[in-house]
Order: structure tokens, then C-alpha cells, then sequence
């Protein structure tokens, strides 16, 4: 797949839940191939869709931001763009590989796809389109967070809520440096 359809689709994901992970719901989309970019760079010779787009790389990130303290959700929705990047590579032809232990290629719904045809921007844009639709009392909600009649998750006021006795000290030293 395109970088464009990569982003695309980390866009749908991240937009329904978490608005303000987009950036990085996108970076962590784009990764597998700006790694290897990286790498090349580096001197280090790597094919494409080979060391950088193994499965285990996304599920351990994912792993990692549950298990481990994670400000902000920020290793999560990088692992979550990753595996979206892994996701959409095995709707291709080539399909992408699980593990370094195996030596196929795995691909979902039997990787009809060809990168750059219109199917590949069809299924992309259209899944953005889904999730816009989806995302929008969200987003309204973030765009509009002046106005009090809209519950926010995500732009929660802990020390206000403090100030007014809403909340308790212990909650609010829980969440005091949650943002978002």
C-alpha cells in the first residue's frame, strides 16, 4: 500500500476514539517503511516488507504500553498505527510476514490488493469516510470544548473538578497529569 492509504486508515483509527492521538496513530502507521528507510541509510541492507513489518513488532508495542505505565496512551496508539501499517500490507499480494520464524508471507482476504490501484484508495478513503461519520459527535465535542454542555473525555479539567469538590484528592492526584 501508499503511504497516502497508510495514513488514511491510522486516521480512521485513531479519529472514533482518541482525536488527539492522531499525529501519532499516523507516525506509528508510516513506521515499518520509514524504518527501513532509516535503516538503509544507516548502511544496514533491508528488503522491503521483511524485518521492519513483522506481526511481533506492533503486538510487543501494544504489549508494552498496556504493561508498562504509558503517559498519555502515546506507545499504544504508535503500536496501534503499526499494526494498522501490518493490517493493511496483508490485503496485498505479497503480503507481509508474522514472525522472523516464518518464512511465508501471510495475507487476509486472500491479498487481492495491488498497491497504487483504485481498489487499494477505494477501501483506504472509504474507511476514512466510515470513520469521519463515526468520529463526528467526538470531534465536534473537541473542536467545541468551550462550550460546557459537551462532555469531553478527553479534555477532563482534574484541578477544576478538585476546586469544586467533585472529585477527591486521591483521584485527582491520579489524574492530574492526564491531559487528555
Amino acid at each position: 500500500m501508499t503511504w497516502k492509504s497508510h495514513i488514511a486508515i491510522g486516521s480512521a483509527l485513531a479519529l472514533p476514539f482518541n482525536p488527539i492521538s492522531l499525529p501519532l496513530c499516523v507516525i506509528g502507521s508510516t513506521a515499518p517503511d520509514w524504518l527501513e528507510i532509516l535503516l538503509k541509510a544507516f548502511g544496514i541492507p533491508i528488503a522491503h516488507r521483511t524485518k521492519t513489518h513483522y506481526l511481533i513488532i506492533p503486538i510487543l508495542i501494544i504489549l508494552f504500553a498496556w504493561l508498562v505505565y504509558d503517559f498519555k496512551d502515546m506507545i499504544f496508539w504508535f503500536g496501534i498505527g503499526y499494526l494498522s501499517h501490518w493490517l493493511a500490507d496483508s490485503l496485498t499480494i505479497t503480503g507481509v510476514p508474522i514472525s522472523p520464524l516464518d518464512k511465508s508471507n501471510f495475507t487476509l482476504l486472500g491479498g487481492r490488493l495491488r498497491t497504487g490501484e483504485p481498489l487499494e484508495f477505494i477501501i483506504a478513503f472509504g474507511f476514512l469516510a466510515c470513520s469521519l461519520f463515526l468520529a463526528k459527535p467526538t470531534l465536534d465535542s473537541v473542536l467545541n470544548r468551550q462550550d460546557e454542555r459537551n462532555f469531553n473525555a478527553f479534555y477532563m479539567d482534574w484541578r477544576e473538578l478538585h476546586k469544586e469538590n467533585i472529585i477527591d484528592s486521591k483521584e485527582y492526584l491520579e489524574h492530574r497529569f492526564k491531559f487528555f
